[in-house]
């Protein structure tokens, strides 16, 4: 699935020669690796995140789809789907430090990755507060929270995710998708 295409890097070194490329690349504990493409219900279910986060988190804070990378450290800069940032920053910055807000919408080829390794990633950071997994096969989302310094995990049965102080539909969500 993932394997590094070029000699480890850090931080740096991997920002200039990703800005480079044609395709995508995460750093993973220094190793460079491939960042693949999405569907068509993934790359709606983006979108739809992202309207809804600007509305949740208005400015200052910045909604951020999947071109912008998230420094996990010197060695590690992820992709996810969807991030919010209140933090002021460079326009021509192609990561954050300090994501609010995180989320990941499953496929079938990064399922376990999403739910595992980046979760963890994720969770190091100290300003993040939510995590959110969205699923593509079924209307499900997970969300992660931290409450009093120990991160939390829901698995949505209901049609409304709490975002901030407000409630998402699954409607929402997944608008202009067939999954049901």
């Amino acid at each position: 699935m993932r394997e590094p295409i070029v000699p480890q890097l850090e931080g740096d070194e991997y920002l200039l020669w990703e800005a480079r490329q044609s395709e995508r690349h995460e750093l993973h504990h220094g190793f460079v690796v491939a960042f693949s493409g999405g569907t068509r219900a993934h790359g709606t279910i983006a979108l739809n995140l992202q309207i809804v986060l600007r509305r949740v988190f208005p400015s200052p804070c910045e909604t951020f789809g999947s071109d912008v990378k998230i420094e996990i450290s010197a060695s590690t800069f992820l992709y996810p789907d969807a991030s919010v940032s209140c933090e002021p920053a460079d326009d021509d910055a192609s990561s954050i430090r300090s994501p609010l807000f995180v989320a990941e919408i499953l496929s079938k080829s990064t399922r376990s990755y999403d739910l595992v390794e980046k979760r963890a990633f994720y969770r190091s950071l100290p300003s993040l507060r939510t995590y959110l997994i969205v699923h593509t096969e079924v209307r499900c989302v997970d969300v992660d929270t931290i409450v009093s310094g120990v991160w939390q995990t829901h698995r949505c049965a209901e049609e409304t995710v709490a975002l901030g102080s407000s409630l998402v539909t699954f409607d929402e969500i997944y608008a202009q998708t067939s999954v049901r």
